[in-house]
Order: C-alpha cells, then sequence, then structure tokens
C-alpha cells in the first residue's frame, strides 16, 4: 500500500501544494469557508511553525498544506508548488546548473518526503519532492481541490529552457474558448501514466473539448505584458476548481478578500482570481461543457 501512496504522481509532474505565511496564524478560517475545507494538525515533532492539511468533508485525503514543510520564513503569504522528483538532492543540483537557486533544503519531512524550495532563473519559487512516505495530494481535479499550477513570466524562452532541463518539460499553444489561445506547459507521457491510472479518463477528457494534448499538461505558462513589469514579480500561482465560482467569489468579498480578476468563460470553463485577507493569490474555475 505504501508503494501505491508514493506511486500517484510520475517525476516531473507537480504534486502538492502548500500556503506559506509570515507568522504562526494560518488562514484555515477563511479557506475552511470559501473551499469548503476541513483541517488537520499535521506540524512535524519538533517543527517550529505549525503546518495544518487541508481536506474535503465528505473525502478522504488529503487537498492541500498550509504552512511551510521547511518552516520556511516568508516576507509576504505565498503559495508554493511542489514538483515530483525521482531525486530531490540531484534535482536541486540540475536547478543550480540550469540558472536558478536552492532556497531551502533539500530536507527530510519524516513520514512525507525529501523536499526542497527552490526558484527559476527569474526568481518564480516552486519546490521539489522526492516522496518518502507521503505521494502527494490523494485528492485534485475535482470541487474544492487544486487542479493546475501557473508560471507567470517575463522571459517565456527561458521558462521554457530552465523548466526543460530540470523537469523535462515542453511547450504547446492550444486554443481555449474558441479564438482564445493559450501556452500549456506538459510532460511527454504523462497522459498515457493517467491512462493506465484511470482507463478510459482519455475518452472522457476528449468528450469534455479538452485540447489536442491536454492529457500530458502540468501547468499552464503566462507571459507579462511589458506594461505591467514593474508591478509583477514571475511567480507560480495555483488554481482550484469549483462547483459554484460566483458563489465562491462572493464568499470571498464578504470574508475580507479581493476579487482581481473578474468570472470570465473561457470554453468550458468559468475564471476568476482573487486575494485573501492577507493578500495571497488564488485562482478558481467551475467546469461546463460549452454549447454545441
Amino acid at each position: 500500500m505504501a508503494e501505491l501512496e508514493q506511486a500517484r504522481y510520475p517525476a516531473g509532474v507537480p504534486c502538492w501544494v502548500e500556503l506559506s505565511e509570515p507568522g504562526d496564524k494560518l488562514a484555515t478560517a477563511f479557506f475552511g469557508d470559501v473551499l469548503g475545507w476541513r483541517f488537520e494538525d499535521r506540524t512535524p515533532e519538533g517543527a517550529p511553525k505549525p503546518y495544518f492539511v487541508a481536506g474535503l468533508p465528505d473525502r478522504e485525503g488529503d487537498v492541500a498544506g498550509l504552512g511551510s514543510l521547511l518552516a520556511e520564513p516568508v516576507d509576504a503569504p505565498v503559495w508554493t508548488t511542489y514538483v515530483r522528483v525521482d531525486s530531490a538532492d540531484e534535482t536541486a543540483e540540475r536547478v543550480v546548473s540550469a540558472g536558478g537557486s536552492v532556497l531551502r533544503g533539500p530536507d527530510d519531512v519524516e513520514g512525507v518526503a525529501r523536499v526542497a524550495v527552490c526558484a527559476d532563473a527569474a526568481g518564480a519559487r516552486f519546490g521539489l519532492w522526492e516522496a518518502r512516505g507521503s505521494g502527494g495530494a490523494h485528492l485534485a481535479n475535482m470541487p474544492g481541490t487544486w487542479n493546475f499550477s501557473n508560471l507567470v513570466t517575463s522571459d517565456p524562452e527561458a521558462a521554457e529552457a530552465f523548466y526543460g532541463e530540470v523537469f523535462g518539460w515542453k511547450t504547446q499553444r492550444v486554443t481555449m474558448g474558441g479564438a482564445e489561445e493559450a501556452t500549456m506547459l506538459y510532460l511527454p507521457g504523462y497522459g498515457d501514466f493517467r491512462e493506465k491510472q484511470d482507463p478510459g479518463l482519455r475518452d472522457r477528457h476528449a468528450a469534455t473539448g479538452a485540447p489536442e494534448g491536454f492529457m500530458d499538461a502540468v501547468g499552464w505558462l503566462s507571459v507579462v505584458p511589458y506594461e505591467a513589469l514593474a508591478e509583477t514579480v514571475p511567480q507560480w500561482s495555483v488554481e482550484f476548481t469549483v462547483s459554484d465560482a460566483e458563489t465562491v467569489l462572493s464568499r470571498v468579498v464578504q470574508l475580507g478578500g479581493t476579487v482581481v480578476t473578474p468570472l470570465a468563460d473561457l470554453g468550458g470553463l468559468r475564471y476568476g482570481a482573487f486575494q485573501d485577507p492577507r493578500g495571497a493569490a488564488i485562482a478558481v474555475n467551475e467546469f461546463h461543457r460549452p454549447p454545441e
């Protein structure tokens, strides 16, 4: 069972997200209300800061973390996306050789993983996750759970080269919502892995009108417009799928958060983004089949 638990994601695929805070107080009440999460205290023994793991009230399994597995000090709330790797130490070396940096680790989190927090050549931070007990998020791609991470950068060519060298990722332009184009980050062969885990998944994806090659997707790449460069820091953001995006954004405002991207229809998705009351950014999407 332990081997099956750790084999949920192949190397090169994002497997976990966590929200780190500057202090010891975590936003459990806010996200519990907005996304319906329940929380379990998983603070490692002797850790200087708390760590809580989110789950859904009607399902078993982990969704995301609040806190920092490495007790990393941060100046502002920040989401970190961890990518599954075979060896955190070897991958950390590739990060440095590709022009990035290792901010913390690699270190062992007992019963969980050997992890590190890194930054790419432009400064966008991400994590490495070598499973040593936990394979990552149990629940994903269902309402109330994480389903994508998105890289915002001012130099897409450099990002393609960096992540290609570190994780083997490639990029593909795809059409979203008719004429809307987006750049998809993908790992060749990931779709075959997913189909083996869930026979029939490829056919179900095709029935939704998903872009060609979407089964291999590991994230999205967005380019910062020139006029916004001074205000935008290269970063990885996180996206959660919900059953009612309009209600979620309405509740965000009621609880002191800020809607930064009003709801918009993108093909088969309704998409919006907000900041929690402390400024942590998060996007939500609601799937709906586009009209014939």
